[in-house]
């Protein structure tokens, strides 16, 4: 259990420490266009949302307590990206 966890944490910042590039001249903008909603200061908000969204078989897992967590986990990180695996993560998290 504390391993998967682990594993789920370095994952995650591997993932959210690659993608933040903060914008030139920000924080001295006045106003904030629309495309910096996406990007920017918020890049780092929107990994963390999209990793929750895309974990929530392995969430729920965790939480009902499942003997076969290993396996939610590993299906949801190698096959979640199908949506047929993320589906089958979330029948398996739920039964």
């Amino acid at each position: 259990m504390k391993k998967v966890l682990f594993a789920m944490v370095l994952l995650g910042a591997i993932l959210l420490f690659g993608c933040y590039a903060p914008p030139m001249g920000w924080p001295h903008m006045p106003t904030m266009p629309f495309t910096e909603w996406f990007g920017g200061p918020f890049a780092f908000l929107w990994s963390l949302i999209g990793i929750a969204i895309y974990f929530i078989p392995t969430i729920i897992g965790i939480v009902r307590k499942k003997s076969n967590l290993l396996l939610i986990f590993l299906l949801n990180l190698l096959l979640g990206w199908t949506l047929i695996g993320w589906i089958v993560a979330l029948i398996l998290a739920l039964i």
